[in-house]
């Protein structure tokens, strides 16, 4: 099934449960939108960015760069977007003064590269997960950040929804006991994707560990306060590899601890990029999906649909001692975005809220280090550090060689060679 037309069908019906039509059509700009390109014209971005945008107040899409101008401005007329214009690539539109940010969804092993181009160019980033390729890469992103002053988030969204903030709350309140145990898992019926998607591309920082590390970002989110001077230890990792490239794994389940002081929480993560069918006919339901349960002293918790809670969740709690079960739900509000938000807004409108009220900031005189105390919910880059050390080292465990992208001296420029690969690899639809 085509990506695209997955997107768009569930965005359809998200929007139309909600009458999200009648708020875009209501909704007033301010006079000077934070002006947002995207770099790459691919699936994901109607419902990632797009879709986002059309709702916020203070960002409009200003440009879609795509490998040629014609396939920029048909995505650009398929989704309306009236303010855009199409650049036949990525270099162009970072040339564009009036840009103030770039939102990034290509291949995985593209990401540290265009994500230092564009700081150095003058642009805020908002990159598609996993932000690099490897943990020393995140560094690199970290050191361009500090030198240009410029916003980088990670597109974790599912971190900046109201939901997962009341979870992390109630498991941080010490009502249940300490936390022993947290299971996440992630899965996509094999029918999603091709067995030649970019996914499966080693040169292109492929694998299921990259492409579903939200297990990472989600056990390790209710595993400890923070990852950042946690003893981070992986007990084991189990891949089961592509047939075609054992380099490759197509899902990965893995077992870690994390310690913090004389505290210890074991976790448990499975991450599959379409489970073989049983019997080679009959959908494995079970391996698809998403979810989090998290061991207590006095309860079990599981949080249901933790990667896309706008379509429907639920937080249920059952308390060992007395076998009552509560059961919760958090569209809006919760800890950290208090009263902001709407029930309908999807993880990734809370996301764009986020990274644009951060911008701002930034615009208006804050410092990178203070982008923490500015309202609501933040990921920093320490924490996207922390998370792809963690997968570095689940690789290492499995045996497998971590994902690899080489920068040169300059750390702007690929490596001559590799890129000649890249752009043999990339399948003409993706951009």
């Amino acid at each position: 099934m085509p990506t695209a037309f997955l997107w768009d069908v569930v965005l359809y019906y998200h929007r139309w449960r909600h009458g999200i039509q009648h708020v875009t059509a209501s909704l007033q700009k301010t006079s000077s939108p934070l002006q947002i390109g995207v770099l790459g014209a691919a699936a994901i971005n109607t419902i990632a960015i797009y879709d986002a945008v059309s709702t916020h107040p203070d960002a409009t899409i200003a440009g879609v760069a795509a490998r040629s101008r014609a396939k920029a401005e048909a995505q650009i007329a398929r989704y309306k977007l009236k303010d855009a214009k199409g650049y036949g690539s990525y270099d162009e539109l970072l040339a564009v003064p009036n840009i103030d940010a770039v939102y990034i969804p290509l291949p995985n092993g593209l990401h540290c590269e265009w994500t230092c181009k564009a700081m150095r160019a003058g642009k805020h980033v908002l990159c598609e997960k996993p932000l690099a390729s490897n943990a020393e890469q995140v560094r690199e992103i970290m050191k361009v950040s500090q030198q240009t002053g410029k916003v980088v988030l990670e597109a974790f969204h599912w971190r900046l929804y109201p939901a997962a903030h009341v979870l992390k709350d109630i498991v941080e309140s010490g009502r249940y006991g300490k936390v022993r145990e947290v299971r996440a898992h992630l899965g996509l019926p094999a029918w999603v994707i091709g067995k030649d998607d970019i996914r499966f591309n080693y040169d292109l920082a492929g694998g299921a560990s990259m492409d579903m590390l939200y297990v990472f970002s989600t056990s390790s989110y209710y595993a400890a306060p923070s990852l950042r001077g946690a003893e981070v230890e992986v007990l084991e990792a189990k891949p089961r590899k592509n047939g075609k490239d054992a380099r490759i794994d197509d899902a990965m389940e893995a077992t870690y601890t994390v310690r913090t002081g004389e505290h210890a929480v074991v976790c448990h993560v499975r991450a599959d990029l379409g489970a073989p069918p049983l019997y080679g006919f009959i959908p494995k339901i079970w391996a698809a999906g998403d979810g989090v349960g998290i061991d207590l002293e006095k309860a079990t918790i599981s949080y249901g649909s933790y990667a896309a809670p706008y379509a429907g969740h639920a937080i249920t709690i059952t308390d060992k001692a007395t076998g009552n079960i509560e059961k919760l739900t958090a569209f809006t509000d919760g800890p950290q975005w208090k009263k902001r938000g709407q029930p309908w807004w999807t993880t990734y409108r809370y996301q764009l809220e986020a990274f644009v009220d951060r911008v701002r900031a930034v615009q208006g005189g804050a410092a990178l280090q203070d982008l923490a105390a500015v309202e609501g919910p933040w990921i920093s880059l320490e924490e996207s550090e922390a998370v792809m050390e963690l997968v570095d080292k689940v690789y290492t465990k499995a045996g497998m060689p971590k994902r690899v992208w080489k920068l040169n001296a300059e750390s702007t420029v690929l490596k001559s060679s590799m890129y000649a690969r890249v752009l043999t690899a990339l399948p003409a639809a993706l951009t």
